[in-house]
């Protein structure tokens, strides 16, 4: 269940001279995982030239009296150009009946990436502008904000890099959320041999940041996640 919420994730902002969005950021939304409600947050904050961007995840309703706990997920970066350089991740997850935890330290001038995940040690060779997996959504934002070419990334999930590739993307006239009416560009992005396809609304209006994130599966909805409240 956990897996899914944290595979879709989320918006953020910056300014700098290759970035025009807020530098400080935090967004609310609500999710529906089938059956289940939940509260996603996302905080991006900066600090010198190293960006710190924060997602946490925590179930509400029937979902909170059955599981608790919450998702965090943490992870700092560097904009260099174009690209998000990702310094380091880190996963705290004690919403599953067996809490697991994840650590990644990105190392570019080695060329790698070195941490665990649950009890399982890595160090993996970084291809060119390997993300963590939450940064993959900023990628994407700063991609289409500065209207540059980007249609596959590595990303580092679990203890493997994976190719994800931006299959389709959509003008939506009108994508009506909690927080208000926007146009949206819908942007739909897959991993290499899943049937799971993650699509975030990323709204111009409101410096490209999404307003809506869905995951589906052989055309039936898995999650889904609304923004409701929005601060810079």
């Amino acid at each position: 269940m956990k897996s899914k919420l944290n595979f879709i994730f989320i918006c953020l902002v910056f300014s700098s001279s290759s970035w025009s969005i807020p530098t400080e950021y935090s967004a609310t939304y609500s999710v529906k995982l089938k059956q289940a409600d939940g509260l996603l947050t996302t905080k991006l904050s900066k600090q010198g030239e190293l960006y710190s961007y924060e997602m946490i995840t925590q179930a509400t309703g029937i979902w909170k009296v059955i599981s608790g706990g919450s998702v965090i997920e943490r992870s700092t970066f560097k904009i260099e150009d174009t690209i998000l350089k990702t310094e380091e991740y880190h996963l705290i997850d004690n919403i599953r009946r067996k809490p697991r935890e994840s650590k990644a330290i990105f190392s570019w001038s080695t060329n790698n990436v070195s941490g665990f995940y649950k009890d399982r040690e890595f160090k993996i060779e970084l291809d060119k502008n390997t993300l963590s997996r939450i940064i993959l959504q900023l990628q994407i934002m700063h991609a289409k904000e500065r209207q540059i070419e980007m249609n596959s990334f590595s990303v580092l999930d679990k203890d493997e890099l994976k190719n994800i590739i931006i299959i389709k993307e959509e003008n939506i006239k009108e994508a009506n959320v909690p927080y208000g009416k926007y146009k949206a560009i819908k942007i739909s992005h897959q991993t290499k041999d899943s049937e799971r396809i993650n699509s975030l609304w990323l709204a111009p209006e409101l410096n490209f940041i999404p307003i809506k994130l869905t995951q589906t599966e052989n055309g039936k909805t898995n999650f889904e996640a609304n923004l409701t409240q929005l601060n810079y």
